[in-house]
Protein backbone atom coordinates (compact mmCIF):
# COMPACT_ATOMS: atom_id res chain seq x y z
CA UNK A 1 0.00 0.00 0.00
CA UNK A 2 1.55 3.48 -0.71
CA UNK A 3 1.75 5.75 2.38
CA UNK A 4 -0.50 9.02 2.93
CA UNK A 5 1.28 11.93 2.06
CA UNK A 6 2.22 14.12 4.96
CA UNK A 7 -0.18 16.69 5.54
CA UNK A 8 1.90 19.37 5.47
CA UNK A 9 2.05 18.56 1.39
CA UNK A 10 -1.30 19.27 0.80
CA UNK A 11 -0.61 22.97 1.63
CA UNK A 12 -0.62 24.73 -1.91
CA UNK A 13 3.02 25.93 -2.66
CA UNK A 14 4.26 29.05 -3.29
CA UNK A 15 3.27 31.02 -6.52
CA UNK A 16 7.01 31.59 -8.50
CA UNK A 17 7.65 35.35 -8.43
CA UNK A 18 6.76 36.17 -11.71
CA UNK A 19 9.98 37.34 -13.54
CA UNK A 20 10.08 41.26 -14.65
CA UNK A 21 9.60 41.79 -18.63
CA UNK A 22 13.40 42.17 -19.99
CA UNK A 23 14.49 45.74 -20.72
CA UNK A 24 17.68 47.61 -22.30
CA UNK A 25 18.18 48.23 -19.21
CA UNK A 26 18.06 44.99 -17.36
CA UNK A 27 19.09 43.08 -19.87
CA UNK A 28 22.49 41.23 -19.72
CA UNK A 29 23.89 41.18 -23.57
CA UNK A 30 25.79 37.95 -22.77
CA UNK A 31 22.58 35.84 -21.40
CA UNK A 32 21.50 37.18 -24.56
CA UNK A 33 24.04 35.90 -26.44
CA UNK A 34 24.15 32.12 -24.92
CA UNK A 35 20.18 31.92 -25.33
CA UNK A 36 19.86 33.67 -29.05
CA UNK A 37 22.76 32.16 -30.63
CA UNK A 38 24.41 28.98 -28.80
CA UNK A 39 23.42 25.63 -28.09
CA UNK A 40 26.68 24.47 -25.72
CA UNK A 41 24.86 20.70 -24.43
CA UNK A 42 24.38 20.19 -28.35
CA UNK A 43 27.40 21.21 -30.24
CA UNK A 44 29.39 19.29 -26.94
CA UNK A 45 28.00 16.37 -28.24
CA UNK A 46 28.52 17.26 -32.01
CA UNK A 47 31.80 17.56 -31.90
CA UNK A 48 32.49 15.10 -29.33
CA UNK A 49 31.04 12.73 -32.34
CA UNK A 50 32.61 14.24 -35.46
CA UNK A 51 35.64 13.41 -33.65
CA UNK A 52 35.21 10.40 -32.88
CA UNK A 53 34.59 9.77 -36.59
CA UNK A 54 37.79 11.00 -37.21
CA UNK A 55 40.22 10.01 -34.53
CA UNK A 56 38.61 6.56 -33.62
CA UNK A 57 38.57 7.93 -29.50
CA UNK A 58 36.75 9.81 -27.46
CA UNK A 59 37.35 13.91 -27.25
CA UNK A 60 38.93 14.21 -23.90
CA UNK A 61 40.89 17.54 -24.31
CA UNK A 62 39.11 20.11 -25.80
CA UNK A 63 40.89 23.63 -26.32
CA UNK A 64 38.10 26.28 -27.51
CA UNK A 65 39.45 29.62 -29.05
CA UNK A 66 37.91 32.93 -29.15
CA UNK A 67 36.27 31.02 -26.35
CA UNK A 68 34.13 34.56 -24.89
CA UNK A 69 32.06 33.25 -21.79
CA UNK A 70 33.49 30.05 -22.33
CA UNK A 71 30.16 27.93 -21.71
CA UNK A 72 30.81 25.55 -24.34
CA UNK A 73 34.65 24.67 -22.66
CA UNK A 74 32.56 23.79 -19.47
CA UNK A 75 29.66 21.69 -20.83
CA UNK A 76 32.51 19.50 -22.51
CA UNK A 77 33.87 19.42 -18.96
CA UNK A 78 30.74 18.10 -17.74
CA UNK A 79 30.33 15.30 -20.13
CA UNK A 80 32.90 12.72 -18.90
CA UNK A 81 34.90 12.84 -15.59
CA UNK A 82 38.24 12.33 -17.95
CA UNK A 83 37.12 15.30 -19.76
CA UNK A 84 39.75 18.63 -19.63
CA UNK A 85 39.24 21.86 -21.67
CA UNK A 86 41.17 25.06 -22.10
CA UNK A 87 39.31 28.53 -23.08
CA UNK A 88 41.03 31.27 -24.68
CA UNK A 89 40.78 34.35 -25.15
CA UNK A 90 41.79 38.05 -25.18
CA UNK A 91 39.32 39.76 -23.45
CA UNK A 92 39.43 39.41 -19.72
CA UNK A 93 36.01 41.01 -18.75
CA UNK A 94 33.84 38.57 -21.03
CA UNK A 95 36.33 35.85 -19.26
CA UNK A 96 35.59 36.93 -15.96
CA UNK A 97 31.84 36.86 -16.70
CA UNK A 98 32.08 33.42 -17.59
CA UNK A 99 34.33 32.42 -14.64
CA UNK A 100 31.32 34.21 -12.12
CA UNK A 101 27.79 33.31 -14.56
CA UNK A 102 29.38 29.62 -16.35
CA UNK A 103 31.68 28.08 -14.95
CA UNK A 104 30.86 28.56 -10.94
CA UNK A 105 27.12 27.63 -11.26
CA UNK A 106 27.83 24.83 -14.13
CA UNK A 107 30.92 22.66 -12.69
CA UNK A 108 31.34 21.42 -8.95
CA UNK A 109 34.87 22.09 -7.61
CA UNK A 110 36.57 18.64 -9.51
CA UNK A 111 35.36 20.09 -12.64
CA UNK A 112 36.38 23.32 -12.46
CA UNK A 113 40.21 21.68 -11.86
CA UNK A 114 39.71 20.44 -15.40
CA UNK A 115 38.86 23.95 -16.76
CA UNK A 116 41.49 26.35 -17.62
CA UNK A 117 40.40 29.82 -18.98
CA UNK A 118 43.97 31.56 -20.78
CA UNK A 119 43.76 35.39 -21.44
CA UNK A 120 46.48 34.85 -24.44
CA UNK A 121 46.14 35.09 -27.54
CA UNK A 122 45.47 32.33 -29.64
CA UNK A 123 48.67 32.91 -31.92
CA UNK A 124 50.63 32.22 -28.57
CA UNK A 125 48.92 28.85 -26.93
CA UNK A 126 50.31 25.64 -28.05
CA UNK A 127 50.05 23.48 -25.03
CA UNK A 128 48.60 21.66 -23.46
CA UNK A 129 48.43 19.47 -26.65
CA UNK A 130 44.62 19.18 -27.20
CA UNK A 131 43.24 16.53 -29.06
CA UNK A 132 40.62 19.22 -30.63
CA UNK A 133 40.59 22.66 -31.62
CA UNK A 134 37.56 24.48 -32.23
CA UNK A 135 37.57 28.51 -33.32
CA UNK A 136 33.65 28.95 -33.86
CA UNK A 137 30.95 31.37 -34.81
CA UNK A 138 33.37 32.78 -37.32
CA UNK A 139 35.53 34.46 -35.05
CA UNK A 140 38.74 33.32 -36.83
CA UNK A 141 37.33 35.82 -38.99
CA UNK A 142 39.27 38.42 -37.28
CA UNK A 143 42.39 37.77 -38.95
CA UNK A 144 42.42 40.16 -42.04
CA UNK A 145 45.12 38.94 -44.50
CA UNK A 146 46.18 35.50 -45.35
CA UNK A 147 49.64 35.61 -43.86
CA UNK A 148 47.57 36.18 -40.39
CA UNK A 149 45.48 33.37 -40.65
CA UNK A 150 47.61 30.72 -42.31
CA UNK A 151 50.11 31.46 -38.79
CA UNK A 152 46.95 30.92 -36.42
CA UNK A 153 46.18 27.60 -38.48
CA UNK A 154 50.05 26.54 -38.44
CA UNK A 155 49.43 27.05 -34.97
CA UNK A 156 46.63 25.11 -34.28
CA UNK A 157 48.30 22.51 -36.37
CA UNK A 158 51.28 22.51 -33.96
CA UNK A 159 49.10 22.59 -30.41
CA UNK A 160 47.04 19.02 -31.70
CA UNK A 161 47.94 15.81 -30.60
CA UNK A 162 48.45 13.02 -33.59
CA UNK A 163 45.23 12.68 -35.31
CA UNK A 164 43.86 15.93 -33.46
CA UNK A 165 41.12 17.94 -35.28
CA UNK A 166 40.73 21.72 -35.84
CA UNK A 167 37.15 22.65 -36.88
CA UNK A 168 35.91 25.87 -37.89
CA UNK A 169 32.96 27.07 -38.85
CA UNK A 170 32.12 29.08 -41.89
CA UNK A 171 28.79 31.07 -43.74
CA UNK A 172 28.36 32.62 -46.75
CA UNK A 173 26.37 32.77 -49.80
CA UNK A 174 24.22 35.66 -51.71
CA UNK A 175 22.46 36.33 -48.79
CA UNK A 176 25.40 37.19 -46.76
CA UNK A 177 26.62 40.12 -49.34
CA UNK A 178 22.95 42.40 -48.38
CA UNK A 179 22.65 45.02 -46.47
CA UNK A 180 20.11 44.19 -44.29
CA UNK A 181 18.20 42.90 -40.32
CA UNK A 182 17.42 39.52 -39.78
CA UNK A 183 15.26 39.20 -36.28
CA UNK A 184 14.58 36.74 -34.15
CA UNK A 185 11.98 36.33 -31.97
CA UNK A 186 12.89 34.38 -28.33
CA UNK A 187 10.84 34.81 -24.78
CA UNK A 188 11.19 38.24 -23.82
CA UNK A 189 13.56 39.93 -26.24
CA UNK A 190 14.13 40.01 -30.13
CA UNK A 191 17.67 39.13 -31.64
CA UNK A 192 18.83 41.27 -34.69
CA UNK A 193 21.12 40.41 -36.80
CA UNK A 194 22.61 43.25 -39.03
CA UNK A 195 24.89 42.76 -41.82
CA UNK A 196 25.84 46.29 -42.08
CA UNK A 197 28.52 46.63 -44.89
CA UNK A 198 30.64 44.86 -47.61
CA UNK A 199 33.31 45.32 -49.48
CA UNK A 200 33.90 42.71 -52.41
CA UNK A 201 37.57 43.98 -53.10
CA UNK A 202 39.05 42.88 -49.79
CA UNK A 203 36.02 40.69 -48.61
CA UNK A 204 35.90 43.42 -45.22
CA UNK A 205 32.49 42.50 -43.55
CA UNK A 206 30.93 44.76 -40.75
CA UNK A 207 27.89 42.81 -38.67
CA UNK A 208 26.28 43.55 -35.77
CA UNK A 209 24.02 42.08 -32.67
CA UNK A 210 21.25 44.05 -31.51
CA UNK A 211 18.25 43.14 -28.74
CA UNK A 212 14.73 44.69 -29.02
CA UNK A 213 12.26 44.72 -25.84
CA UNK A 214 8.81 44.48 -25.15
CA UNK A 215 9.06 47.80 -23.77
CA UNK A 216 10.20 49.07 -27.25
CA UNK A 217 13.86 49.83 -25.85
CA UNK A 218 17.16 48.37 -27.63
CA UNK A 219 20.17 47.46 -26.56
CA UNK A 220 21.92 48.71 -29.76
CA UNK A 221 25.38 47.39 -30.73
CA UNK A 222 25.73 44.85 -28.24
CA UNK A 223 28.16 43.11 -30.06
CA UNK A 224 29.90 44.48 -33.48
CA UNK A 225 32.03 42.42 -35.92
CA UNK A 226 34.61 43.83 -38.27
CA UNK A 227 35.95 40.67 -40.10
CA UNK A 228 36.93 39.40 -43.53
CA UNK A 229 34.63 36.74 -45.11
CA UNK A 230 36.47 33.84 -45.90
CA UNK A 231 36.04 31.81 -48.66
CA UNK A 232 35.47 27.90 -48.37
CA UNK A 233 38.30 27.31 -51.02
CA UNK A 234 40.80 29.73 -49.13
CA UNK A 235 40.00 27.88 -45.44
CA UNK A 236 40.60 24.73 -47.30
CA UNK A 237 44.04 26.13 -48.96
CA UNK A 238 45.19 27.24 -45.63
CA UNK A 239 44.74 23.88 -43.81
CA UNK A 240 46.59 21.99 -46.04
CA UNK A 241 49.37 24.66 -46.63
CA UNK A 242 49.49 24.34 -42.58
CA UNK A 243 50.05 20.22 -42.40
CA UNK A 244 46.52 18.80 -42.45
CA UNK A 245 46.60 15.65 -44.36
CA UNK A 246 42.93 15.06 -44.24
CA UNK A 247 40.79 18.12 -44.79
CA UNK A 248 36.97 17.99 -45.32
CA UNK A 249 33.65 20.30 -45.27
CA UNK A 250 30.83 19.48 -43.60
CA UNK A 251 28.12 21.02 -45.09
CA UNK A 252 24.45 21.94 -43.41
CA UNK A 253 21.33 20.83 -44.91
CA UNK A 254 18.16 22.93 -45.51
CA UNK A 255 14.92 22.93 -43.67
CA UNK A 256 12.48 22.46 -46.06
CA UNK A 257 9.33 24.05 -44.27
CA UNK A 258 11.91 27.40 -43.51
CA UNK A 259 14.15 27.16 -46.16
CA UNK A 260 16.66 27.53 -43.13
CA UNK A 261 19.56 25.11 -41.94
CA UNK A 262 18.31 22.33 -40.75
CA UNK A 263 21.56 21.38 -38.14
CA UNK A 264 22.29 18.33 -40.24
CA UNK A 265 25.87 18.59 -41.08
CA UNK A 266 26.88 15.76 -44.12
CA UNK A 267 31.03 15.84 -45.05
CA UNK A 268 30.74 16.23 -49.08
CA UNK A 269 32.94 17.90 -51.75
CA UNK A 270 30.00 20.08 -53.69
CA UNK A 271 27.94 22.46 -52.33
CA UNK A 272 24.44 23.91 -53.16
CA UNK A 273 23.90 27.03 -54.42
CA UNK A 274 21.92 28.19 -51.50
CA UNK A 275 21.30 31.89 -50.86
CA UNK A 276 22.93 31.36 -47.37
CA UNK A 277 24.99 28.62 -45.74
CA UNK A 278 26.83 27.36 -43.05
CA UNK A 279 29.95 25.02 -42.77
CA UNK A 280 32.31 23.45 -41.25
CA UNK A 281 36.10 23.27 -42.18
CA UNK A 282 37.97 20.13 -40.76
CA UNK A 283 41.30 19.32 -40.62
CA UNK A 284 42.70 16.03 -39.22
CA UNK A 285 46.58 15.88 -38.10
CA UNK A 286 48.77 12.94 -39.34
CA UNK A 287 48.23 10.10 -36.76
Amino acid sequence: MAARKPATSRRKPKPKAKQKPLTARTADRHVLYQRAVQAPETDARFYDRWFRKYAGRPLRVLREDFCGTAVLACHHVKRHPDNRAIGVDLHWPTLAWGRIHNVRPLLSAEQQTRLSLLQKNVLDVRRPLADAILALNFSYSVFMTRSDLLAYIKNCHRSLQPGGVLFLDAWGGPDVLVAKTDKTRHKGFVYEWEQRAYDPINHRIQCAIHFAFPDGSRLRSAFFYDWRLWTLAELRELFVEAGFTTVDVLWEGTDQKTGGGNGVFRKTVRGGMDEAWIAIVVGQKAK
